[in-house]
């Protein structure tokens, strides 16, 4: 063969390759879902197809916390993933408190409570959102005592008033600029692991439910879990002790001013707020939460019970179909029930005819 013939011929069959690989990435649709990505499902099977609501602009804020606020979230993916859809916008939308959220992995909480924003402008309460996989990791470092907290500080927070937020819908993107061609040779290799020896791969795990209206995906009778929500399963009463006296002692620090109270808002893994509804529970590791929060000394907002309640109701994409986090449904679950607790834990004696900071700003523009 002439060179020159067979370099055209590399080139083709560089061309129809790349092409064959687009072509494919866009039928699998661009990889939104951390699930989806992990384990090389494809979205247009196991995508969300109901609108997500994001609000613009924010009505809460993130990253640098660089003015005072009424509430200081502390938490992880479950706070911070996609700041536009997250549940501190629905808490501020419903009582015009001001809310901030820092990103547990990059906070030093000695170094942030004798920092002069925390000394000069305490917040009334810090809530610590992080989700229940990681519990038993990522706070080892924190168990160092385990000191009564006792009932905590009252919430000084003013008397919610609603507040005007713009939330718009989101549908899943089928942009074709947004086609991953990487992604096919993932779902290439992990399609046919699973067709031809039964085996899971990547970091995502397949279970078949028992109903089929909890998601709005095509695979509705699908769930797809994080392979690390199974860690919990080797959890001892030892690890629920650690964790407990973990949130104590993180209780102790925030609460040593007087002024701040510490609120604990655990997020159920989606393996446990779908367990009860897997054709085959078992194939899921038990929940945690329930034993872990009844003896826990410090407030907690009860997600879990709240996720559960809402997922047992029927209520479609409480978490993503494609994702480990909540959808708009859960983040609207999580602002109900995080401001439900934060009202019960009020201040009786604050003044209730003061309008909260927001709406206070609002009205001297």
């Amino acid at each position: 063969m002439q060179p020159r013939a067979f370099s055209l011929l590399v080139v083709g069959l560089t061309l129809a390759l790349v092409a064959a690989a687009w072509a494919l990435g866009w039928w699998l649709q661009p990889v939104y879902g951390d699930l989806t990505r992990l384990g090389g499902y494809a979205e247009r099977d196991y995508g969300w197809n109901e609108p997500v609501s994001e609000f613009e602009p924010l009505p809460s804020s993130f990253g640098e916390w660089t003015q005072p606020v009424d509430i200081l979230v502390i938490g992880d993916s479950f706070a911070n993933l996609r700041p536009a859809q997250q549940w501190q916008n629905h808490l501020v939308a419903r009582t015009g408190w001001r809310v901030h959220t820092l990103d547990v992995h990059q906070v030093d909480v000695e170094a942030l409570v004798a920092s002069r924003r925390f000394v000069e402008h305490p917040p009334a309460v810090v809530v610590w959102n992080v989700v229940e996989r990681n519990l038993a990791d990522d706070h080892a470092t924190y168990a160092r005592t385990c000191g009564a907290v006792g009932t905590g500080l009252p919430v000084a927070l003013p008397a919610p008033m609603a507040v005007e937020a713009s939330a718009h819908p989101v549908s899943r993107p089928h942009a074709l600029f947004d086609v991953n061609p990487g992604f096919a040779r993932t779902w290439l290799h992990r399609a046919a692991m699973r067709t031809l020896f039964e085996a899971q791969a990547g970091n995502t795990v397949r279970v078949e439910l028992a109903r089929e209206d909890l998601f709005s995906s095509r695979e509705a009778g699908t769930l797809l879990v994080y392979a690390d929500d199974f860690r919990k399963a080797g959890w001892s009463d030892e690890h629920l002790r650690r964790i407990r006296c973990a949130l104590s002692e993180l209780a102790t620090h925030f609460q040593a001013n007087g002024r701040t109270a510490f609120v604990s808002a655990l997020a159920p893994d989606k393996s446990s707020a779908y367990r009860a509804w897997a054709r085959d529970p078992a194939r899921l590791p038990p929940e945690r939460l329930g034993a872990l929060l009844d003896d826990l000394a410090v407030p907690d907002v009860r997600l879990d019970l709240a996720v559960r309640d809402a997922v047992a109701s029927g209520v479609t994409d409480v978490y993503m179909p494609n994702d480990t986090h909540w959808s708009t449904a859960g983040h609207a679950v999580a602002a109900q029930a995080i401001m439900e607790r934060l009202l019960e834990l009020r201040d009786p004696t604050a003044d209730l005819t003061a309008p909260p900071a927001v709406a206070r700003a609002a009205a001297a523009k």
